[in-house]
């Protein structure tokens, strides 16, 4: 009976295993939608003796047909690269023979290869699907109130940023320093975000908020960022759960990024009683130079302490005479909605001064937020208190300011690179964010900058 049992329950076993079956070869290259145009993906075929050495297909006899059409052609499978011949499992296909060839004549290859015995099969790579949509219950729309993203002077004149040639950031990585941001939130979680360090469960609103501003995508509900293709990555401000250290934070960010990326430090210092520019700390002004020398736009919030930078009790280290991390440093203005005079500063609001680069809102700014934003940041929308839904319409402070900034740098350079341009020297870029950008209102005691027009930018330094 054991026997017999044994020899069933090996039936069944051997009947669930993984199996192939015939393999699928299309006639013809399927072009339709969701597939990449640009990506082709080849399988050879298995028993025949097949290898490949750098790029090269051997055979037992010579194939220059097949290797002409596969020239260029990359491992589809990054951890089997330069593994051929290894022993496969039984009913599994040998992963090595998988290549993917990036090309615009994709489908014409394909269709080529699809000629040759050789080839097992061939198709066009397929993009990315969106997740489930909007969670229930349904979300409104508010990308519509989004004033930020309008003309200028009121708003940053985003609304003809994505006419432009790579307009939409794409060329462009920013760094976030974060303390924590929630990627399961519906208007986050089809953007990828890669994230370095210790759990980023604090200050999910703040995250959220900063995150939304950049690269929320356009659906149908929620927000749409100002940048919706440029990658995003996320730093934690902690080298491990107990170890604050925004030096080497900023100093990380850095290392994973190259020249014309924007890195967006979403901290502030603490000095004198109050809250402050973060370069106030030598350690932290060395690293951000660091990374200004290395090509890459440092944004810095001028800090929520309503202090004046030019005051004695500073030293000199806000003096851009004698002492220039080389970051924009970006203040806080009133915005349209604020009952205050739009582009004057802000009552109660950031640190001000020379050295405060340009403005942006702070105040009023519809975005994501968390369930650790409630009750304050949770006013647009929070059904059954769901962090995944949360928004807000405070969003704000030099916070909020940030970003907005950090999107017109990223568009900046993306568009100059996507035109063949190099990407814009940091200080440069910083000069005619000033030159070009509408001038404060009110008495001008309180010196926030300008607020950038990402329209004048664009008419007048788009194609360089």
């Amino acid at each position: 009976m054991a026997t017999v049992l044994a020899a069933l329950l090996g039936a069944s076993i051997a009947a669930a295993a993984p199996h192939r079956g015939e393999p699928v070869r299309p006639r013809v290259i399927d072009e339709g939608p969701g597939r990449d145009p640009h990506r082709l993906i080849v399988k050879l075929a298995e028993n025949r003796g097949l290898s490949i050495d750098n790029s090269r297909i051997i055979g037992p006899k010579p194939l220059p047909l097949i290797n002409e059409l596969m020239k260029g052609s990359q491992p589809l499978f990054s951890r089997h690269a330069g593994s051929t011949g290894a022993p496969q499992p039984t009913g599994t296909a040998d992963l090595t023979l998988y290549r993917v060839i990036p090309s615009k004549e994709a489908a014409l290859i394909g269709n080529r290869l699809l000629n040759h015995p050789e080839v097992e099969t061939a198709y066009l790579a397929p993009q990315p699907v969106p997740p489930p949509s909007d969670i229930p219950p349904a979300t409104p729309d508010f990308s519509l109130d989004q004033l930020y993203d309008q003309p200028g002077p009121d708003g940053f004149g985003f609304d003809r940023a994505q006419e432009w040639p790579g307009g939409d950031g794409r060329n462009v990585m920013i760094a976030d320093i974060e303390y924590g941001f929630d990627p399961m939130h519906e208007d986050l979680i089809s953007v990828t975000i890669d994230a370095f360090g210790p759990a980023f469960s604090d200050y999910q609103f703040h995250g959220n908020g900063v995150l939304g501003v950049l690269g929320s995508p356009d659906n149908d509900y929620g927000i749409t960022g100002l940048v919706p293709e440029a990658p995003l990555t996320v730093v934690s401000p902690f080298t491990d759960p107990d170890t604050y250290n925004v030096a080497d934070a900023i100093d990380v960010a850095a290392s994973m990024l190259t020249k014309g990326d924007v890195l967006l430090i979403q901290q502030q210092g603490w000095q004198n009683n109050t809250y402050t520019p973060v370069e106030v700390d030598p350690a932290v002004f060395d690293a951000i130079a660091s990374a200004v020398s290395a090509g890459i736009v440092v944004i810095e919030p001028a800090g929520n302490g309503a202090c004046d930078l030019d005051d004695p009790i500073w030293e000199d280290a806000f003096n851009r005479s004698k002492r220039d991390s080389g970051a924009i440093m970006v203040g806080g203005g009133a915005s349209p909605l604020s009952g205050f005079e739009p582009r004057s500063y802000h009552p109660i609001g950031s640190c001000y001064g020379d050295r405060v680069d340009v403005q942006g809102w702070y105040d009023n700014m519809i975005t994501l937020s968390a369930r650790d934003g409630a009750p304050s940041f949770t006013d647009l929308f929070f059904p059954e208190s769901d962090g995944r839904q949360a928004y807000t319409g405070k969003f704000g402070g030099t916070s909020g300011a940030a970003p907005l900034v950090a999107a017109i740098a990223a568009v900046m350079n993306s568009v100059a690179m996507e035109t063949g341009a190099e990407p814009w020297d940091p200080l440069e870029l910083r000069a005619v964010l000033r030159s070009t950008g509408h001038p404060q209102t009110g008495d001008g005691f309180e010196a926030i900058g300008p607020q950038p027009d990402l329209r004048r930018l664009l008419r007048v330094y788009g194609i360089r």
